[in-house]
């Protein structure tokens, strides 16, 4: 059984290391992660009606608003722009981190049972119809 989940209009945020404050209290380091984690639980919630207890693959595909610095007068990437985000965007790991947890008690009962993890991300352009969005496919193993 296979479930995909479209998490659209928010970019993908990385759950980084935690910053101490002092009396025992942290902070998560990235202040987008607890939106992007709320978006991921309603998108999953949406989606898988009962939590998935067996063995998952899950493959992960986020995509990026280009900065402004990449493109040219007509929108269009310069040929000097990157063609993959770079740490701007955050660490591939640490993007799945934020996911995996957020997918956690929300369309699956832990995220120790995935085993096998798949993660891409792309820069979409401004002029294309295509948006800041997330694509999570999570697939049963028997």
């Amino acid at each position: 059984m296979k479930y995909v989940i479209t998490v659209e209009g928010i970019e993908a945020a990385p759950q980084g290391s935690k910053r101490h404050i002092g009396r025992g209290i942290m902070i998560e380091s990235c202040k987008r992660v607890g939106s992007w984690k709320d978006a991921v639980r309603i998108e999953a919630n949406k989606v898988v009606d009962k939590l998935i207890e067996e063995p998952v693959h899950i493959d992960l595909v986020f995509w990026f608003y280009r900065p402004k610095s990449h493109l040219n007068a007509n929108g269009e990437p310069k040929q000097s722009a990157p063609k993959y985000p770079n740490r701007r965007q955050g660490d591939i790991d640490k993007l799945c981190r934020s996911t995996l947890d957020a997918l956690t008690l929300s369309a699956i009962a832990d995220d120790s049972q995935v085993v096998s993890l798949q993660a891409r991300k792309y820069y979409c352009n401004k002029k294309e119809a295509i948006r800041p969005h997330s694509e999570i496919t999570i697939q049963i193993l028997k």
